[in-house]
């Protein structure tokens, strides 16, 4: 099943319109269709890219042992009461 599609309206300056139609004739596809593409090649999440995120590596390696420790970071830190 296919998502629902909302129409709308762009204003184009003349370079853009005929790039898009240069891509369209090129690739026989629709003006909508290299539109949407553009939109999800930049905005579509990218499945695992967190997951393979060296950053990602050091997470809990500080573990305190404590529950609260994320939520009262400055009293574990620094002995002052939440």
């Amino acid at each position: 099943m296919e998502a629902i599609k909302h129409r709308t309206q762009i204003s184009l300056d003349d370079w853009q319109y005929q790039t898009l139609l240069d891509l369209s004739r090129k690739t026989k596809k629709s003006l909508s269709a290299l539109i949407r593409e553009m939109i999800n090649e930049k905005f579509a999440p990218k499945p695992g890219v967190a997951e393979n995120d060296p950053v990602y590596s050091i997470v809990g390696i500080g573990g305190s042992g404590q529950k609260h420790t994320a939520r009262d970071h400055d009293a574990v830190l620094y002995g002052k009461k939440p």
